[in-house]
């Protein structure tokens, strides 16, 4: 069954704000400058939204209902398990400027994985009652993992040497 428009539309804002906050927490401490900062934000926040779009692909790829029921219904599921991201952002948040504690990717890696199990969750609860569709959102999330950390290491490599002091 399909989320109304309005409910689509609030759950991606909820998780488009989410990913920018931790993009630009990541960011903090990957980039020099504010403008490394906002680049990084900016393109870790496209990067994003671009493995979730491609998460939901990956489900459709992987479950003839789902490819019967259309992008939409797949959409649906991966904003329902990505909804999971508000906590994690918000101990992002918390830890990062109140007590100082520079874990921003971790709890992106942990709210990646966590969401990606969530959305198999979803699919078992609409009806895909089978062990496998878990595998399929639990691979994509893991490969999100990979990807952001991959794009952390290599922006954070072009950025060159943070001033010390």
């Amino acid at each position: 069954m399909y989320a109304s428009r309005g409910e689509r539309i609030t759950r991606g804002l909820v998780i488009l704000a989410c990913l920018a906050v931790l993009a630009w927490l990541n960011g903090r401490y990957v980039g020099r400058g504010g403008g490394q900062v906002a680049a990084f934000s900016l393109i870790g926040l496209a990067l994003a939204l671009a493995c979730l779009a491609g998460l939901a692909a990956l489900l459709m790829a992987t479950s003839p209902p789902l490819r019967q029921a259309g992008y939409a219904s797949a959409w649906d599921a991966v904003s329902r398990g990505y909804l999971l991201l508000v906590p994690f952002a918000l101990l992002a948040l918390l830890a990062d400027l109140a007590f100082g504690w520079s874990a921003a990717t971790a709890f992106m890696q942990a709210a990646v994985m966590t969401s990606g199990a969530a959305v198999g969750a979803e699919l078992m609860r609409a009806g895909e009652p089978k062990l496998r569709y878990m595998i399929a959102p639990m691979a994509g999330a893991f490969l999100f993992s990979i990807i952001w950390i991959a794009y952390a290491a290599i922006f954070t490599s072009a950025a060159g040497p943070k001033a010390v002091g």
